[in-house]
């Protein structure tokens, strides 16, 4: 009976991976600080997200599930790589809005996620903030989307964020999207605020690198111009082509309330992993 159980919260997980990942296009751009597990787990935060919801929603979610999607083995390392990928969410996902209050501009800072909560038993819920709610709640005119599947199989930061980037960049069901940008953006959008390279080592290590993994996975062509001032490199204009015969625009499942609520139990390697909140 119990097997039966797992066998069908997995194949109802397996269906998952067909539901849409959906997130407001300004956010595809804000977290280029964080490492490709830490991108990959928050995007399987924003696949439970529908245009339904509001900022009240608390997301609860299984580390068995994400351990399955993800193709890791049941293990203590594997937990507590989920573990730091969620305390680094926790610490490394601020966001600053501009503002303008009585007439006076300014800047709100706050934090993507309200709480993330790690229980003893396995679950872990969260909720994202009042200040990012507008932006994870997008209205569709704003939202890009992919399938869970699609982003599953980028691994590197690199191409996880360049398919982000396509997606708040595209219309509708365009083939054809153009990025540009300036260096200075396209290395924040890349590595970080704060954080630069050489334009030359930035092409080849992080650009060249997120596009080839893309071009190989996916079934796209990217051309890539340098944008230049006589020698000096000022920016970069990107084209991607998407060839795939058919193209999601918008998101047509819940992706909510899809898994058995009962109660279970974790091996001692979860409730080890808790203890990284002990130092």
């Amino acid at each position: 009976m119990e097997t039966k159980k797992i066998e069908k919260m997995f194949d109802k997980l397996r269906s998952r991976q067909d539901y849409l990942i959906v997130q407001a296009n300004d956010l595809a751009k804000a977290f280029g600080n964080l490492k490709a597990f830490e991108h990959r787990i928050l995007d399987y935060c924003f696949s439970y997200v529908t245009k339904d919801d509001d900022i009240t929603k608390v997301y609860k979610v299984k580390p068995t599930e994400i351990l399955h999607h993800f193709g890791l083995v049941n293990s203590g390392n594997n937990y507590e790589r989920i573990a730091r990928a969620f305390k680094v969410l926790n610490e490394n996902t601020a966001l600053y809005i501009p503002i303008v209050e009585n007439g006076k501009k300014g800047i709100r800072m706050g934090q993507l996620f309200s709480n993330i909560d790690f229980m003893e038993d396995g679950e872990i819920s969260f909720k994202f903030s009042d200040i990012a709610a507008p932006y994870v709640f997008a209205l569709r005119s704003n939202f890009y989307s992919f399938k869970l599947a699609e982003l599953a199989q980028i691994n590197t930061k690199y191409g996880i964020i360049l398919l982000k980037l396509w997606g708040s960049s595209r219309y509708r069901k365009n083939r054809t999207t153009v990025i540009k940008g300036d260096l200075k953006s396209w290395q924040e959008w890349l590595l970080g605020e704060g954080k630069t390279l050489s334009p030359a080592i930035f092409k080849r290590d992080c650009i060249q690198a997120g596009v080839d993994e893309l071009e190989k996975k996916l079934n796209i062509d990217i051309r890539l111009n340098v944008l230049k001032e006589r020698r000096k490199v000022i920016g970069y204009e990107m084209e991607i082509t998407d060839n795939r015969s058919t193209i999601q625009e918008v998101p047509i499942k819940d992706s909510l309330n899809i898994l058995p609520t009962e109660t279970t139990t974790v091996s001692p390697d979860f409730k080890n992993a808790m203890d990284l909140w002990k130092e």
